[in-house]
């Protein structure tokens, strides 16, 4: 009986073994499916985010794409027709099996009017006057798992009036910032290219000051950093402040070591709010509006000389139209006028004349057409712009004379030449005005009567200059930049002299914009003793920004363009 329980205990136990054996390969692989399942679940959550991040990545692409493109039809025309914007097509995209399900550019706005005016409210340009046109761009990518992303890009095309700032220069034109005499600006300060800056005494800035390169305290012709003394610029603040620009866009505060370029944007932004900005807080280059410019080219400050040039055999029908030639009512040529058409223009008896007198700058005799502003009268240009040119060559000139009073409607005088001002320009009734040209040189109320068209050795203490006033905007052209230790003048020696000036005042309001080197008067800058190779003695400089500017512009205003991406959103 003993050995017979023994047996049934034993048979007991087996089972009890093969049920929890059973149970327990019913639990791995109920265990063994779940992981499966999830190994699946996590294959296809990682395809499907791969399938994701790389339609995305192509749908990026495309914004990118368009964004290039967009700006290339912008060169070759301003407001480009629903055409040209529906012939933008997408990249090519290969392998992955990717495909782009939609594609477009377009104008935000679908019916006219396209561009609407407003006031820049934020970043560097905040305060300026713009035209903008706003376009859309849609990317939208499809994976081969169905993943599917939908991005638009907005992108701004703003026009820009660039007599709304005191100072502009243009890429590849530096400016150097470097008076002896203490000065003051009123106006917006901007460059293209880098900013050079120091003061011999003071120095003031109340508006912005702004580079696409970057802000120095130091001149480029020299090595000394810094150079002069530290310029005082307005904050942003309420009510605004004078801050010192102790540092600059390589050296911390006392120029004793560098700091990166996300340092010193820190450091400008808390000192002066936004009024001081350079590369490191992303400006933007405004671009001039010169279709070439919008490639990028490597000799911009040529090319942005082609604003002022007369028409030449090969040009693009885009360049031809964005010459301000091509604006001109009013056109004298070699002695002749004409109106846009060709139609020849009675002038009134005196009005044009030749002169002949030696710059002593430029070494040479120049033959100029002298146009007396003053007898113009109901032949001035309807809608105020005149351009003016001698085709002799070198030493070829135009000479603004009588000029205290200018036609009611304003007048902008355009020449490819160096263009002289002599004696008080705009000063009676006062309207919007300008002056472009190769090189503008100022010629005080003292050269005409004291006969100095004559005087041919031009020892500068024998040239006295009168003070005299000149309201208009100058677009012109420093000499291009010299050797180190040299120098092309710097801002305050960019309007041209002749004569003694010591103890004289130029009174001049207006904008300064220099786009180009000067191509034709290409006398290098001298200054300012009485040797022989010096030339003149710079005036006491009462300059100063027109605020007329900002609601009345001069005639034929050239517009610079900032292209610039806006809301981005992904659907």
């Amino acid at each position: 009986m003993t050995c017979f329980k023994t047996f049934r205990a034993v048979d007991g136990e087996r089972g009890s073994a093969l049920v929890l054996s059973l149970f327990t390969l019913l639990i791995m692989s109920v265990l063994g499916l779940a992981l499966l399942s999830l190994g699946m679940t996590e294959f296809n959550i990682a395809t499907n985010w791969k399938d994701y991040n790389q339609a995305l990545y192509a749908a990026e692409a495309g914004l990118e794409s368009g964004f290039v493109s967009l700006r290339t039809l912008f060169a070759n025309s301003p407001f480009p027709a629903d055409e040209a914007l529906a012939g933008i097509t997408q990249p090519a995209l290969t392998g992955y099996g990717l495909n782009f399900t939609t594609f477009s550019v377009a104008r935000d706005r679908a019916t006219p009017p396209f561009s609407y005016q407003t006031t820049i409210g934020a970043g560097p340009y905040q305060g300026l006057s713009g035209i903008v046109t706003d376009y859309r761009i849609n990317s939208q990518v499809t994976a081969p798992q169905g993943s599917r992303v939908n991005l638009t890009q907005m992108v701004q095309y703003t026009q820009i009036p660039l007599f709304q700032f005191g100072v502009f220069y243009g890429e590849s034109v530096d400016l150097e910032i470097a008076p002896g005499p203490a000065m003051t600006f009123n106006g917006r300060v901007h460059a293209n290219s880098n900013i050079y800056i120091g003061a011999g005494s003071s120095l003031t800035f109340d508006s912005f000051i702004t580079a696409y390169g970057n802000i120095y305290r130091r001149l480029k012709r020299e090595n000394t950093i810094p150079w002069g003394n530290n310029p005082q610029i307005k904050d942003a603040g309420t009510p605004p402040a004078y801050r010192t620009l102790d540092f600059d866009h390589d050296y911390q505060p006392g120029f004793g070591s560098t700091w990166s370029a996300s340092a010193w944007k820190d450091a400008a932004l808390s000192a002066f709010d936004g009024t001081v900005q350079d590369s490191a807080m992303g400006v933007e280059k405004i671009i001039p509006p010169i279709p070439d410019l919008f490639y990028n080219p490597s000799n911009p400050d040529i090319v942005a000389h082609k604003l002022i040039e007369m028409p030449k055999a090969g040009d693009s029908p885009e360049l031809a139209a964005a010459k301000l030639y091509s604006q001109a009512d009013l056109r004298i040529i070699d002695g002749v006028a004409t109106d846009r058409y060709g139609n020849a223009v009675s002038l009134p008896p005196g009005t044009l004349n030749t002169r002949t007198f030696y710059d002593k700058r430029e070494e040479r005799n120049m033959t100029c057409t002298e146009i007396d502003i003053g007898l113009l009268g109901a032949s001035a240009p309807a809608n105020g712009v005149l351009y003016a040119a001698r085709t002799g060559g070198p030493g070829s000139c135009v000479r603004l004379a009588h000029g205290s009073q200018l036609p009611s409607q304003g007048l902008t005088v355009v020449s490819e030449n160096p263009v002289y001002v002599m004696g008080d320009y705009n000063t009676v009734n006062k309207v919007p005005a300008a002056v472009m040209g190769d090189a503008i040189t100022v010629l005080s109320n003292n050269w005409n009567p004291n006969g100095y068209d004559s005087k041919g050795d031009q020892v500068t203490d024998k040239r006295p200059a009168l003070t005299t006033t000149v309201n208009a905007a100058f677009a012109l052209g420093p000499s291009a930049e010299s050797a180190l230790g040299a120098g092309n003048g710097q801002l305050e020696n960019v309007i041209r002299f002749l004569e003694n000036w010591s103890g004289r005042t130029l009174n001049y309001s207006g904008s300064i914009i220099a786009l180009w080197h000067s191509i034709q008067a290409t006398g290098a800058w001298r200054c300012c003793g009485s040797g022989g190779t010096q030339y003149y003695r710079a005036p006491n400089r009462n300059w100063a920004y027109d605020t007329l500017f900002n609601t009345s512009p001069p005639p034929g205003t050239p517009s610079g363009v900032v292209i610039t991406r806006s809301r981005w959103s992904r659907n």
